[in-house]
């Protein structure tokens, strides 16, 4: 076998070594790693393609004969190998099935629980289609579909040869080419999440060149398992919960602040890092579903993290996302981390994101004047306070921080009868960033939040940048409008 031929056959073996890997709780095992720096990360995985390449035979372009030009083949998508199943059977085990064009669906709940959920999986298919294109053609014309086994007494399942013998035990979801096997849940929502999730799963796992990491591979079911149902009836994939009543049993925006208070809070390389044999609990799935919904939603983040979906081939995923780290630097870094420790139901990535803006010393006969707006988080005022000087803050102005059941009108003193984070809602708000001390923990300056309202002093034990904003829940930004004009200026001692 020749240099070419071999490199096609390693490649060819690789997909088909893709195809089979499981879905669950350790969808593909990578070696365990200590969290490191964002470039390690990156060198990382791509290691894997260099051993590859390293391990082709040379190629001496010297005497290399030339190769005639061909015409590339076309790819197509592994052929379908679902079992059948005798429907009369299945139905003395009292297994039904349900089908739609993207999923056969066999199950052992209620009819009229089981029959809208092959539409859901319809829409979802459509919605991935969109977002990471269009799936190779099969060789026979025939459209994709997925095989669900929706499972309440799994040894009906067993009983009916559904469940093979060399499939690991499922926690809550599993998934193996174009079939995936669950478990029944508690809640309305989180069934169709978790239907979505495994579906999500079969989907990738038939892009061409799908090798990414486990974080990526699992962030992006969660992604895309978050979903709700419009007035209209539609459904709308990779929304932000916004109640734990509608979304019952996500359970992950309680979960990742409450890791940071207690200091077990995971930085970007930890989500990275994380092996995928460990994905046993919801932990790790809440982490890489944090990652991708923040760098998916974030404007300065979001173009550089849309590459990723089509570029998974190892060594192109680990370009482009070293690309990402290298554009974010110490800003993600400390972005991370405030998103985490706020993050609540309805969070509003994009209008809570800042705009990092390094300021210069303010001067005493010359007042900083600029205006902070209500419908956005942290904004910079370009005025860098001196270490242990203290500065007066003055706001004027008014704005509007709700339009229902009528205009809730505020001042910087903020409204007395309603609060957020035990502060009047739109009262003013500062904190001072230190531009050379650390980023993203507990030692971060941002973290130190002081009340100032109307006319107020700040005295920063760092020198810093100094940011304000007016307070209020970060999931109801959107309706606010207006605000108010501040001046920044130093107090002569």
């Amino acid at each position: 076998m020749n240099h070419r031929e071999n490199r096609h056959s390693r490649i060819v073996m690789l997909w088909v070594l893709l195809a089979l890997c499981g879905c669950g709780a350790a969808t593909k095992p990578q070696p365990k790693a200590k969290p490191v720096p964002s470039k390690a990360v990156t060198k990382s995985i791509s290691s894997v393609v260099e051993t590859i390449a390293a391990d082709e035979e040379p190629v001496d372009s010297a005497v290399a004969e030339p190769v005639p030009t061909v015409e590339a083949s076309p790819v197509f998508r592994p052929d379908d190998q679902r079992p059948k199943f005798d429907d009369a059977a299945l139905a003395v085990l009292g297994i039904q099935r349900y089908e739609s064009k993207r999923l056969r669906l066999y199950t052992d709940i209620p009819a009229d629980v089981a029959r809208p959920l092959p539409a859901v999986i319809d829409a979802a298919y459509d919605a991935l289609s969109e977002y990471f294109g269009a799936l190779p053609p099969s060789r026979t014309g025939d459209e994709f579909q997925m095989t669900g086994y929706l499972m309440q007494d799994e040894k009906r399942f067993h009983e009916a040869g559904m469940i093979p013998d060399d499939l690991p035990p499922i926690e809550h979801g599993r998934h193996h080419r174009n079939q995936f096997w669950m478990r029944e849940q508690q809640y309305d929502y989180y069934r169709r999440h978790l239907l979505i999730h495994e579906a999500t799963h079969c989907v990738m796992m038939f892009l061409p060149e799908n090798r990414a990491p486990v974080w990526y591979l699992e962030g992006m079911a969660e992604l895309f398992g978050t979903h709700r149902t419009t007035a209209d009836g539609k459904l709308q994939f990779d929304v932000m919960p916004t109640s734990p009543e509608e979304f019952a049993g996500f359970g992950r925006i309680s979960l990742l602040p409450r890791a940071f208070i207690v200091n077990k809070g995971w930085s970007i390389a930890q989500v990275m890092e994380y092996p995928a044999e460990k994905y046993l609990n919801p932990e790790p799935y809440a982490w890489a579903w944090a990652l991708c919904y923040f760098l998916e939603h974030h404007p300065r983040y979001a173009a550089r993290f849309h590459e990723l979906r089509r570029n998974q081939q190892p060594r192109a995923f680990a370009a482009a996302m070293e690309a990402l780290l290298a554009e974010g630097g110490r800003d993600l870094t400390t972005e991370w981390v405030f998103f985490i420790l706020n993050l609540q139901y309805g969070f509003d990535v994009p209008r809570a994101a800042i705009t990092f803006e390094a300021g210069t010393p303010c001067i005493a006969d010359k007042p900083r004047w600029m205006e902070i707006v209500a419908n956005r988080g942290w904004q910079s005022t370009r005025c860098r306070l001196q270490a242990k000087q203290p500065y007066e803050i003055t706001a004027v102005g008014q704005f509007t921080l709700a339009q229902q059941p009528k205009p809730w009108i505020s001042e910087a003193d903020g409204i007395s009868y309603r609060y957020f984070r035990k502060i009047p809602l739109g009262k003013l708000l500062a904190w001072v960033r230190d531009e050379d001390g650390p980023a993203g923990g507990f030692n971060d300056a941002m973290l130190d939040v002081v009340p100032i309202g109307s006319h107020g002093e700040i005295t920063s034990p760092v020198a810093g940048t100094l940011y304000l904003r007016l307070n209020d829940s970060w999931s109801e930004l959107a309706d606010n409008t207006g605000g108010v004009n501040i001046s920044v200026r130093p107090i002569e001692k």
